[in-house]
């Protein structure tokens, strides 16, 4: 399963609607409780800078013009990262992770419950280049090595979302448990015209027929 696809289908959604404009309330994050922390299921280690809420785990990263690797929060047993080809211009990106939709807010993109929810938000426009090694991957005990998953994945423009088309795959063997990996090479040339939020589920079984 290409991780990178999921993140990519974020923006993909601001690029198709280049000539509208996020409000802030769309695209804000929740903050993390402070005070609140909670030491994370055995499996992927946690990223630097991560903030551990009973619900949630966030981070806020930045995109480097020398391109990079991405941390994925680690939450609920599952975590990894995502190597991503050069951003320009630089700019900001929070994630969260989540096993369950904390919040009531979260869509459900099909029938079932999410074995893992990540949500995205970038703060302003930025292209990628075409330099980019495949890497990393959503990893973890969770998922089981051989089995099929299903990514589902949403991002909302002025208050309408807009959703895209599912794809599954089969979790390989890693370190931490199965992976769902392979990641980077579908954002590169990939342009994000304006600040751009947006979800991915992973759902359990295969519910489309296109490969990711």
């Amino acid at each position: 399963m290409n991780i990178r696809r999921f993140v990519v289908l974020s923006f993909v959604g601001a690029s198709l609607l280049a000539g509208c404009s996020s409000s802030s309330a769309d695209n804000a994050l929740p903050q993390p409780v402070v005070g609140a922390s909670v030491a994370p299921a055995a499996g992927p280690p946690k990223c630097a800078g991560q903030q551990t809420t009973q619900q949630y785990a966030s981070v806020s990263e930045t995109l480097l013009t020398t391109g990079g690797k991405l941390c994925i929060p680690a939450f609920g047993g599952l975590g990894g990262s995502v190597k991503y080809p050069p951003a320009n211009p630089s700019t900001s990106i929070s994630l969260i992770s989540s096993t369950t939709n904390y919040n009531h807010k979260l869509p459900s993109l099909h029938s079932g419950t999410p074995l893992f929810y990540l949500q995205l938000s970038v703060a302003s426009s930025t292209s990628f280049g075409n330099d980019v090694k495949a890497g990393g991957g959503l990893t973890g005990k969770p998922i089981v090595p051989g089995s099929t998953y299903t990514a589902y994945a949403q991002a909302k423009v002025d208050g309408f979302p807009i959703n895209f088309k599912p794809c599954y795959a089969v979790a390989t063997q890693g370190k931490f448990g199965g992976v769902l990996g392979g990641v980077g090479s579908l954002l590169k040339g990939q342009s994000v015209p304006s600040g751009a939020s947006g979800v991915i589920e992973i759902y359990p079984g295969k519910s489309t027929s296109d490969k990711c």
